[in-house]
């Protein structure tokens, strides 16, 4: 059997998220919290997140925020825009003085703020739909974080966040997709800087 394409997994993947129940869906995020909270972000100080759309099933980075805020007061974190009519997005820092707006995806952004550049961010939870054993990610196909990422410096570690586990491989990455450092899901922490 040949491995799922992007565009294949993307249909998966969005159905399955779909299909999850209330309960099913909160009881994922409770898991994939108690991996997240097994991190150690220390040596961090500027952490971006994704907030998620609602109706989506996305996990709730929200409650990733409340506890790195609990856990690292002095951490600065960052949240994007996407600038219309261009491929980019735009870093802005996420306090109690930030005002949050849905963009045309729904997606919860900052209205503007304290500007930060992606080479000051350490570490970036980025989004996905599906993933595989070797860190390739599947995202929503605009390409706004292979772009950012690009944009970070090569040591910024790229932390994957999904409901659900591993694909063994994906069929068509290509030398623009940027791997994952690794990837919390509900199970486990997969890293994919060490040796199996």
């Amino acid at each position: 059997m040949h491995p799922f394409t992007k565009q294949e997994l993307r249909k998966i993947y969005r159905e399955k998220r779909i299909n999850l129940t209330a309960q099913e869906f909160q009881s994922l995020n409770e898991q994939l919290m108690a991996q997240v909270m097994a991190l150690d972000l220390r040596v961090h100080a500027t952490i971006h997140l994704f907030l998620p759309i609602k109706g989506n099933h996305e996990p709730d980075t929200y409650a990733i925020a409340k506890w790195l805020r609990q856990e690292y007061p002095h951490m600065r974190l960052v949240l994007s825009r996407t600038e219309r009519g261009t491929p980019g997005m735009r870093h802005f820092i996420w306090d109690n003085a930030t005002v949050l707006t849905l963009n045309h995806w729904g997606i919860p952004e900052p209205e503007s703020g304290t500007a930060v550049l992606p080479p000051e961010i350490d570490v970036v939870f980025v989004p996905l739909l599906a993933f595989d054993s070797h860190g390739h990610r599947v995202g929503y196909g605009k390409g706004y974080y292979d772009r950012f990422l690009g944009e970070c410096r090569p040591t910024v570690r790229k932390i994957g966040l999904s409901l659900f586990e591993a694909e063994t491989i994906i069929g068509d990455i290509t030398v623009h997709d940027i791997a994952l450092d690794a990837c919390i899901t509900p199970t486990r922490i997969w890293d994919f800087n060490t040796a199996p």
